[in-house]
């Protein structure tokens, strides 16, 4: 898939910088790759869809030269499914339906790899490949509440569509038993007589009434015999004019006012008639008084206040689980990186943000605190694409070997697919409402 004219089927791009540069060492490509990402979020985010696709394309093939094996595979998954994603919005469905497929292939244990597939699936009418890539989906990631949803409406699709061929099918089978059971009738040529008598001469009588009716038309002294072909008329002061002519009535003329052309007089006082200056509107520059675009960047206040967030997620196991008042909490936030910004377009806010950050929890068991559960978890991919309620992905969940034997189904409820899982959606979600809230 080629970039064309510095962009993405030859339509020339404003990110020239970063598709046109050729990076020679692993770490200056890295870098590349990570600043084609921050440029492709805020791409998506304003639903500039081909330069998004433009800078994906160009970091995959950055990603191609690097030799890492599975580092940059994984890399490459995520760059393939979100060009996947702003190709099923530019409605190239089978494009879409590739790069899916080779988010897949490089990575197999990524959600939204197999996500897209379904979606670009769903798109092309192949519901049942849709309805086997969300399931696959699911079984990596099965508390996925959208993920389930998106199943259910497959399901149902593939039901209905099911149940479309089955009637068809009837109804194909019932008119070929018709067909049999009663043979078409043979029609008989129609007769030369018939013919000819359709092509008979018109009698002198009938010239002769035609002749009387012209020279009935040729005694008005308003038309001539082809006017009423043309489209004329008579209008009520007795001229005659074109059908489409409109003629106002003096009622209307009252309403429409005189509509003469005037003459400026020079001299005249121009202070009502003075433009005035555009309301600036609030949180824009006072130079964009048209507020057609301005971006401005949160980041600090965004991991700040995100980073606190997260610190007070907390799930305490209720009565009758396998350990009653058991506390999972998060206990650090490492690695965390992204980008949060807002724009202002034609009066409108849009909020733009992208985080991955890995979780350090506890779980304390029994009634004396002393037996402890630790590990780490990371959400690669919090940003705008997910909606309110939808939930997050995680990747690399990991249980540190020091946890008391026999607890792994207990954590797994409880803290990879549930409960402190469930408790850190809301605060994430919570701290996409303050964003909303405060910028």
């Amino acid at each position: 898939m080629s970039l064309g004219m510095g962009g993405f089927g030859g339509v020339p791009s404003a990110h020239t910088d970063v598709l046109s540069a050729s990076p020679e060492d692993v770490p200056s490509k890295l870098r590349l790759v990570e600043e084609i990402k921050s440029r492709g979020r805020a791409c998506v985010g304003c639903k500039n869809y081909p330069d998004a696709a433009s800078l994906y394309t160009k970091g995959i093939e950055v990603l191609s030269s690097i030799t890492d094996g599975d580092s940059a595979k994984k890399e490459a998954a995520i760059l393939y499914s979100n060009r996947s994603l702003v190709l099923l919005q530019m409605g190239k469905v089978s494009e879409a339906l590739e790069s899916a497929d080779s988010a897949c292939e490089n990575d197999p244990t990524y959600v939204k790899a197999h996500w897209r597939r379904g979606q670009a699936c769903n798109a092309l009418g192949h519901t049942a490949d849709a309805l086997a890539s969300f399931e696959k989906a699911l079984s990596l990631e099965p508390a996925n509440k959208a993920l389930k949803r998106e199943i259910e409406a497959a399901k149902a699709k593939k039901e209905q569509e099911e149940k479309l061929l089955a009637a068809a099918k009837e109804a194909k089978e019932a008119e070929a038993e018709a067909e049999i059971a009663e043979p078409p009738k043979l029609v008989a040529p129609a007769k030369k007589e018939a013919v000819k008598a359709n092509t008979t001469k018109p009698t002198s009588s009938a010239k002769s009434s035609n002749k009387n009716s012209v020279k009935e038309d040729e005694n008005t002294d308003l038309f001539t015999s082809s006017d009423h072909v043309r489209g004329y008329k008579i209008r009520s002061d007795g001229k005659k004019t074109s059908f489409f002519d409109r003629e106002i009535s003096e009622e209307s003329k009252q309403l429409i006012g005189d509509i003469a052309p005037k003459r400026i007089d020079p001299n005249a006082p121009t202070e009502d008639n003075a433009p005035k200056p555009l309301p600036v509107t609030e949180g824009t520059s006072a130079w964009n008084k048209a507020g057609t675009w301005e971006e401005r960047d949160v980041t600090s206040w965004a991991k700040e206040t995100l980073e606190a967030a997260l610190l007070t997620s907390e799930y305490i196991l209720p009565e009758g689980s396998p350990s009653p008042g058991a506390r999972a909490t998060v206990s650090k936030v490492s690695k965390f990186e992204g980008h949060t910004s807002y724009a202002t377009v034609r009066g409108k806010k849009r909020y733009i943000y992208e985080f991955a950050f890995t979780l350090d929890w506890v779980l304390t068991l029994g009634d004396d605190h002393t037996k402890t559960c630790h590990g780490k978890v990371t959400f690669p991919d919090v940003d705008g694409t997910v909606e309110l309620g939808d939930g997050y992905d995680i990747v690399d969940y990991h249980v540190d070997g020091s946890s008391p034997a026999g607890t792994g189904p207990l954590l797994e409820r409880f803290v990879r697919d549930g409960g402190l899982r469930e408790s850190i959606h809301n605060k994430i979600d919570d701290w996409v409402r303050l964003l909303r809230a405060t910028y």
